[in-house]
């Protein structure tokens, strides 16, 4: 999983700067301004979110951890093409304006792609943690996959420098954006995610990854001192009443 954030090189940030350079930076560009371009993305995203979050719920939560994996990793593989369709200049060729392309795809495709390679992500921090330490260790999961996404742009980075990239002033040089965005943003993801997933127990959404009745290693022999004394106790109090506590919960 966090293999599968590393190797998710950043290019958002220049594919930003493309489609918003001015006309002395990039002639052929689409020149979006920063208004245009972060307002649309960020209300028609959030919309996009909550149908992602739908269509997840009603198609793709009874699938198997690895299936929806892989298939979240192929689609997002996709989401990329958009940028590139837009750096290439295709969209103007085959007759479609920079704004209506961008709305379909980045804005909404994207969004859409991101919310359901989430989700899935989510539940496994989640399911990995040992009752009673939910909150520790999905803090501890989430710190670290911020952690990959740092060093993913920082690698991101130093790709772009080493390519030769200039994003900033009059002598703009954005050669080499399309091939960062098919090598670092389609390829490498996708050989470095679908082998990772084989990696992930390959159960339902709806089952636990682990058998914590059995893998009780997180609990200290104090605690388990403590647990066997509270039962005791219990057992004592039920033979006293004449009646079994462990049932009580379930005729509430």
């Amino acid at each position: 999983m966090f293999a599968c954030i590393v190797a998710s090189l950043k290019n958002t940030q220049n594919a930003l700067r493309s489609s918003t350079a001015d006309a002395i930076c990039l002639p052929d560009g689409p020149h979006f301004d920063y208004t245009y371009y972060i307002t649309i993305t960020g209300i028609v995203g959030s919309v996009v979110n909550f149908i992602g979050v739908i269509l997840y719920q009603n198609f793709l939560s009874g699938w198997r951890f690895r299936s929806a994996l892989i298939f979240t990793i192929v689609i997002g593989a996709l989401a990329p093409m958009v940028d590139l369709i837009i750096v290439m200049r295709w969209n103007v060729k085959i007759g479609i304006p920079d704004k209506v392309f961008f709305l379909l795809g980045n804005a909404i495709f994207e969004n859409l792609v991101l919310i359901l390679q989430s989700i899935p992500f989510s539940s496994i921090f989640a399911k990995i943690a040992p009752p009673g330490m939910e909150s520790a260790v999905f803090a501890y999961t989430v710190g670290i996959a911020n952690f990959c996404s740092m060093v993913s742009n920082l690698v991101g980075s130093g790709v772009i420098k080493w390519s030769g990239m200039t994003t900033v002033g009059e002598e703009c040089n954005f050669d080499s954006l399309p091939n960062l965005i098919v090598i670092f943003s389609i390829l490498v993801p996708t050989l470095v995610g679908i082998p990772a997933t084989f990696l992930i127990p390959n159960v339902l959404q709806t089952e636990n990854m682990i058998d914590w009745e059995t893998e009780q290693w997180y609990v200290s022999e104090h605690d388990g001192q403590q647990r066997l004394l509270g039962q005791d106790e219990e057992n004592a109090d039920d033979d006293r009443d004449g009646r079994d506590s462990r049932i009580e919960s379930h005729l509430l």
